[in-house]
Parts: structure tokens; C-alpha cells; sequence
């Protein structure tokens, strides 16, 4: 069960990012661990440092009582990898990313 969840996510995280721009990485429909996980290693591995990065969250619409749950832990995983947060003014199903 815990490889095909891997696979599951793994397959989501990619069909949401095969058209994105390079700066956006869609964490949308993945759970919290595997959100984590994908923005860390995006982080790590390919993101520019030079620009932001949009981070596509969703607003929650899905999950239970319509509660965000990436939204809060991608907020707090950035500020703890010492980035600045902030929700995109125009878009509160996403962040905007960036080194202090």
C-alpha cells in the first residue's frame, strides 16, 4: 500500500507540473507529507533562487469542513527553510515564495 501511494502521488504531483512555468510548482491533490516532500525537493533541487516560486496550494474546497491543509504547512515548511511566505494576492489558493 505505501509503494502504490508513493506511485499515486508521484503520478499527481507530475500531471500537475508538466505544463507548469518554471517558477510554479502545483501541490494541489496531494496530501500533506507528499506535499511537503514535493516542495522540499523542488526547493532543493530546482528552483532558481534568484526568482520566487509560485506555489499552488488550492484553497482547501476539498478537504474535510472545507479547511485548507497545504496551505498552513507549506507556509510554516518555507519559513523554517528561511524563505519569506506570502499568499498571492490575487490567488488565496497560492504562495508566493522567496529567500530573505
Amino acid at each position: 500500500m505505501v509503494r502504490l501511494n508513493k506511485e499515486a502521488s508521484k503520478k499527481i504531483f507530475q500531471e500537475n507540473n508538466e505544463r507548469s512555468p518554471l517558477n510554479t510548482v502545483d501541490l494541489h491533490g496531494l496530501y500533506v507529507t507528499e506535499a511537503e516532500f514535493y516542495f522540499k525537493r523542488t526547493v532543493e533541487e530546482d528552483w532558481d533562487r534568484t526568482q520566487s516560486l509560485r506555489v499552488i496550494v488550492g484553497r482547501g474546497n476539498h478537504s474535510d469542513g472545507n479547511t485548507p491543509k497545504i496551505k498552513p504547512a507549506i507556509q510554516v515548511l518555507g519559513e523554517k527553510l528561511g524563505m519569506t511566505v506570502d499568499v498571492d494576492p490575487g490567488n488565496d489558493g497560492c504562495l508566493v515564495v522567496t529567500f530573505k
